[in-house]
């Protein structure tokens, strides 16, 4: 009971200083920062991975390393844009982006620059707006994106064998606010 109240208390002071318009634009700064230093992660990844192995996956009926990325990429995009998590449109060929290094990192940073454009464009309104979450939950967008996020991290973290596998050596992760 008393974690319950305890909870709901910083739900009910979180929400309140999130009504504020500079408290947006934190929140706006906050998940910019984010994304850019999950770009950053995401790059270090593609770089890390041989050539060779961008289709390679550590066992059957898995996405391989390129597809792990594009699942990166397109669930920060779509989940983002819409609440869902299904394939981004408009960043480019699966066929060309999946096969080569320097296209998955043409693709990847398309859609970060997306994804950067839109939270951008958010208002202080917008920040707040009630979204559905896979169709599940009613969210507000901020949460919204702190779920492409936390997504992206998870999916990302999946391919630090992949790479392993191929001969390559993941880098560190950044998990340092404001140090992309």
């Amino acid at each position: 009971m008393h974690r319950t109240l305890t909870h709901l208390a910083s739900s009910l002071a979180l929400a309140a200083v999130l009504t504020s318009p500079a408290a947006a634009q934190d929140m706006k700064a906050a998940l910019l920062d984010d994304f850019d230093r999950m770009r950053g992660n995401v790059m270090m990844m593609i770089e890390a991975m041989p050539e060779a192995g961008l289709r390679t996956a550590p066992t059957e009926s898995v996405r391989d390393f390129a597809q792990q990325i594009e699942h990166v990429v397109g669930g920060n995009v779509s989940i983002v844009g819409s609440g869902l998590d299904r394939p981004a449109s408009g960043l480019g060929d699966p066929e060309v982006y999946l096969n080569s290094k320097a296209e998955l990192t043409a693709y990847a940073n398309r859609g970060f620059d997306q994804v950067r454009e839109m939270i951008s464009s958010w208002t202080a309104a917008d920040v707040r707006a009630e979204k559905s979450l896979f169709g599940q939950a009613t969210v507000e967008q901020w949460e919204l994106a702190q779920a492409a996020y936390e997504h992206g991290v998870w999916t990302l973290g999946a391919t630090v064998p992949y790479v392993r596998a191929q001969g390559g050596a993941p880098a560190g992760y950044n998990l340092i606010p404001g140090g992309n």
